[in-house]
């Protein structure tokens, strides 16, 4: 019997227009067209310096996409996402960028102190000491470096906004420089407005509103979370306080929604892990958990971090 599952008629093909419906065939075409750019190279994709990162994301951030990094309070979220946007700009230096950076727990110049911290090899205690001030050789070594950042399409928002807001925000920008990708990078998810009667509701609003940037306006989302009290429950210690999905805050609506989430663990610091941590040295370690990772691949990537100064990298392996 012949197949005649392709030309077989199902009526007023209108409904499927008008209901939003695309046929298969079109998806297939897609499919070709991103493996065709994955093979020239042409993919469409923001890399970071973190070459171990780049290859679980598939060759770095991609439009259209939420990625949430949580962890405990203290862990360095902060920290490791400023490294990233600051990494994501000096790397992609040919494409057109901008950054909205939704800092509403520390205001902008903190961040800006923080990752200048690490240029000067200086901790925040030396710059901001009043018993022990800086020479002012180097008070002129950061007031030379930081004015580096001064040149990054990164803007500010320091005031706690509702989710309308930033997405009409996004939207106006949009509208104005169509050509440009948008970073939002919110600091933290628990910090943006909102009526609802709980926060988990509250959080699922955030979500969603992140999903409608991303399929609307292409825009890529970076989400700090926290993690909620279950891995610090006795019982965990027998797997060294490694994250699990479960932890994420929320994880209903943030954790199903997200692209990618990243959960972030200084097992030694912050637990006392003595141990081989997941094949690595436990002291100085910032441990990236990949536990999402809708297109790439899941694991632990090892960072060797100084929060003194701010200063993480990528370990070899």
């Amino acid at each position: 019997m012949q197949n005649n599952q392709k030309t077989e008629s199902h009526g007023n093909s209108d409904v499927f227009q008008t209901r939003g419906f695309q046929r298969i065939d079109r998806a297939v075409n897609q499919s070709i067209a991103i493996v065709k750019q994955a093979k020239l190279g042409q993919r469409n994709v923001l890399a970071t310096s973190w070459k171990r990162l780049n290859k679980n994301l598939l060759g770095g951030l991609q439009k259209g996409k939420m990625y949430v990094i949580a962890g405990r309070p203290g862990v360095g979220k902060s920290a490791f996402s400023n490294q990233l946007i600051f990494d994501v700009l000096d790397t992609n230096k040919d494409k057109k960028i901008i950054v909205l950076y939704w800092t509403f727990e520390m205001p902008g110049y903190q961040q800006v102190m923080r990752s200048a911290s690490k240029d000067v090899k200086k901790q925040m205690s030396d710059l901001l000491s009043v018993e022990s001030p800086l020479s002012d050789i180097d008070f002129k070594s950061y007031a030379s470096k930081v004015q580096k950042y001064g040149n990054y399409p990164i803007y500010f928002n320091n005031i706690p906004r509702t989710m309308e807001y930033i997405t009409k925000t996004n939207e106006e920008l949009f509208e104005q420089h169509p050509e440009h990708t948008v970073i939002n990078l919110f600091d933290h998810s628990r910090l943006i407005r909102g009526n609802e009667e709980t926060e988990l509701r509250r959080l699922n609003t955030i979500s969603k509103g992140c999903m409608w940037m991303q399929s609307k306006l292409g825009v890529i989302n970076i989400l700090l979370s926290q993690l909620n009290r279950n891995i610090e429950q006795e019982h965990r210690a027998k797997n060294q306080y490694q994250p699990l999905l479960t932890d994420l805050f929320g994880g209903d609506s943030v954790g199903q929604d997200a692209h990618v989430v990243m959960i972030l663990n200084r097992p030694y610091d912050l637990y006392g892990i003595t141990e081989t941590y997941c094949g690595e040295n436990p002291q100085g370690l910032l441990a990236c958990h990949m536990e999402k990772n809708r297109d790439g691949l899941l694991g632990m990537i090892g960072y060797e971090a100084d929060m003194s100064t701010f200063t993480i990298k990528e370990r070899n392996k």
